[in-house]
């Protein structure tokens, strides 16, 4: 079976998690560099991959459709329940989705600047048969952290989530457990998007998250007083995200939350005129009481 018609029979779901790369310019890619990385973790020691430049292959183009610019690489790696599909696009990115992620994204100024200046993209999309969400993005994290090793890497968005981080945090120190480490990433870092808003003439701030729904947890919003409390909500919405992860817990409008710390907060759904806090799910606001 050629890669193309794996590439056709790893079937994706209609909206199928995904994360993507911007580089300074069009990596030249290699699939036994990248397997090679890979194989360094005793789970992918099986992996198997392949990429095939588009031009080299008549029709190999009709496999990533859609408005922008012709793909120039096509890929696929594949381990056990996993696979993940690989297209790589030697132009930029387009500007909308590029923005709502980096824009409002928890990056330095200077690489924020280099992402808007970006040449070339590779999209990744999940096409295993996985159920568990959080294994799906472990995949994903696993083949991206193996592309943010290329010198041209700048950074790893998450359009769903709205959010971004640099790519070589997802490149494991030697001796690392990579995997374990995507595990362990904060739900707000790169799964479930963590952005601040500014609000009406008055610049009320706000933070929410984005794509909670993916793992079946709400979206959490909450009104600040201002930015020096970005490192704190940041950690109480991780802290709530994992809890009700890891113990399969719900949260409801109309609860009180209280942490143990003295701080107890209500729960409430969105007001009709918190438009900006729509969800795909279930929204939540947290009011401190």
């Amino acid at each position: 079976m050629t890669l193309l018609e794996r590439f056709a029979a790893a079937k994706t779901a209609e909206n199928p998690l995904g994360l993507q790369l911007l580089f300074f310019a069009p990596p030249k890619l290699d699939a036994d560099a990248l397997l090679a990385f890979l194989r360094v973790e005793p789970e992918l020691a099986a992996v198997q991959g392949e990429l095939v430049r588009v031009a080299d292959v008549p029709g190999a183009a009709a496999f990533i459709g859609g408005e922008g610019p012709p793909a120039s690489v096509l890929g696929l790696f594949a381990w056990g329940q996993h696979a993940v599909k690989l297209a790589q696009f030697d132009a930029p990115m387009p500007y909308g989705p590029v923005e709502s992620c980096v824009g409002p994204a928890l990056l330095p100024p200077p690489m924020k600047v280099d992402a808007k200046q970006h040449t070339a993209h590779i999209l990744l999309f999940y096409a295993g048969t996985h159920a568990d969400v959080r294994e799906q993005f472990v995949a994903l994290c696993a083949v991206a952290g193996a592309l943010a090793r290329y010198d041209q890497a700048i950074c790893v968005l998450n359009e769903d989530a709205r959010t971004a981080c640099p790519a070589f945090d997802l490149i494991p120190d030697a001796g690392e457990d990579a995997l374990a480490t995507y595990r362990q990433l904060p739900i707000p870092y790169l799964l479930g998007g963590f952005t601040k808003l500014t609000v009406g003439d008055a610049g009320v701030l706000w933070a929410r998250t984005f794509a909670n729904h993916r793992l079946g947890l709400p979206d959490l919003a909450i009104r600040m007083t201002d930015h020096q409390q970005t490192a704190r909500v940041f950690q109480l919405f991780t802290g709530i995200a994992g809890y009700l992860l890891e113990m399969k817990e719900t949260l409801t409008p109309g609860e009180s939350l209280d942490l143990g710390d003295g701080t107890t907060y209500q729960v409430r759904e969105p007001l009709d005129v918190e438009d900006f806090l729509t969800s795909p799910g279930l929204m939540l606001v947290l009011e401190a009481s």
